[in-house]
C-alpha cells in the first residue's frame, strides 16, 4: 500500500461481514489506513461527496439499494474514487456488469483473505490514478493546459444534466482571438502560440475553479459558468475586458490581445452543439460591430 495514510470507504449493511473485513484489513498489512463505514447507500454519498475516500468497498446488497444501482449511484457521487464491488455470492454476470461500468474489482466476501484484499485495494488506487492521468491526457489541450474540445464538450454535458435537474442557470461564452493570423503572419507562429498561453491565463484568471474553461482549437476557446446569475454577461465582459486591457499595457508587445465574445445563457438541458452555434453566431456579430466601429474610427481620423 502507499506509505500516506489511506481514507477507505467501507459500505457493508451487515455489521459481521464489516467486523470481518475489518480485521482483515489490519491482518494483512495494510496499517496506515483510516476506516470509515457507511451501512447505508446514502451515508456512503454523503462520505464520498466530502470527499472522505481513497478508494472504497462497496456491497452490492444494502438496505437502502440492491445490485448494480449502488455503484451506480456511489460513483455519480464521486467519478474520480475507486471502487471495488463486493457480493455476497459468485456471479459471473454481474461481476462483467460491475466491471464494465468502472468498478476496479468484483470481490466475493466468502472468499477474501487479508492478503488478497490488500492487494486489491493498492491495485484498485494506482489503476484508477493511471487511467485518470490517461484521460487528462486525451482531454487537455497541450498548448494552453486547458481542456481540448473533447474534454470541455464531455465535461459541459454532464454540467447541463446536473443543472437541469437542479433548474439552476448557467451561462455559456464562445470566443475567438482577434488578429491571431496577423500575429502570425508577421510576429510567427511561436509569438502567435504565446499570445494563446496568455489568454489562456486570462481565463484562468478571470473564471472560477468551479466554471469549465476549454480550447475548442485554433484561436476558439469556450467557457461554461455555473450557478450563473442574470449579471453574468455583463460581469464577464467588464472583468475579461480589464485582464486583457492590464495584460497589453504591461506586456511591451507591439500587438495588443483582444477577444470578441458571444454570451447565452442556458436554463435547462438542451442539446449542447446547438448551445454553442448560438454563442458563436453571437460572437461573430460582436467581432463584426467591433471591426465596423473600427472602420469608421479610421474614416474619422483621414477625415480630420
Amino acid at each position: 500500500m502507499p506509505s500516506q495514510q489511506i481514507q477507505i470507504l467501507l459500505v457493508e449493511g451487515n455489521p459481521v461481514d464489516a467486523r470481518r473485513l475489518a480485521q482483515m484489513l489490519r491482518a494483512g498489512g495494510a496499517t496506515n489506513f483510516r476506516l470509515r463505514r457507511a451501512n447505508k447507500l446514502h451515508q456512503a454519498k454523503r462520505h464520498l461527496e466530502n470527499g472522505r475516500a481513497d478508494v472504497a468497498l462497496v456491497d452490492l446488497s444494502l438496505p437502502d439499494a440492491q445490485g448494480l444501482d449502488v455503484l451506480v449511484e456511489a460513483q455519480q457521487a464521486a467519478p474520480n474514487v475507486p471502487f471495488i464491488a463486493l457480493s455476497a455470492s459468485a456471479d459471473d454476470s454481474l461481476a462483467a456488469q460491475a466491471l464494465q461500468l468502472g468498478a476496479q474489482d468484483f470481490l466475493v466476501k466468502s472468499e477474501i483473505n487479508p492478503g488478497q484484499l490488500a492487494r486489491a485495494l493498492s491495485f484498485a488506487i494506482a489503476r484508477q490514478q493511471a487511467q485518470l492521468h490517461l484521460r487528462s491526457l486525451s482531454l487537455m489541450d497541450e498548448l494552453t493546459g486547458l481542456h481540448n474540445r473533447r474534454g470541455f464538450v464531455s465535461l459541459a454535458e454532464q454540467h447541463l444534466k446536473l443543472s437541469s435537474r437542479q433548474r439552476v442557470r448557467s451561462t455559456l461564452i464562445f470566443m475567438d482571438v482577434d488578429n491571431l493570423k496577423y500575429i502570425n503572419d508577421n510576429f510567427g507562429h511561436r509569438e502567435g502560440d504565446y499570445a494563446l498561453q496568455q489568454i489562456a491565463g486570462l481565463l484562468r484568471e478571470c473564471f472560477r475553479q468551479s466554471d469549465i474553461i476549454g480550447r475548442l482549437g485554433g484561436d476558439e476557446f469556450c467557457v461554461l459558468l455555473s450557478h450563473a446569475s442574470e449579471m453574468a454577461e455583463f460581469l464577464v465582459r467588464e472583468r475579461l475586458s480589464h485582464l486583457i486591457g492590464r495584460n497589453n499595457e504591461n506586456s511591451g508587445r507591439i500587438y495588443a490581445l483582444s477577444v470578441s465574445l458571444g454570451i447565452v445563457n442556458v436554463a435547462g438541458h438542451r442539446e449542447l452543439a446547438q448551445q454553442i452555434s448560438r454563442a458563436d453566431a453571437l460572437m461573430y456579430e460582436h467581432k463584426r460591430a467591433k471591426q465596423i466601429s473600427g472602420a469608421s474610427l479610421s474614416r474619422l481620423g483621414e477625415l480630420v
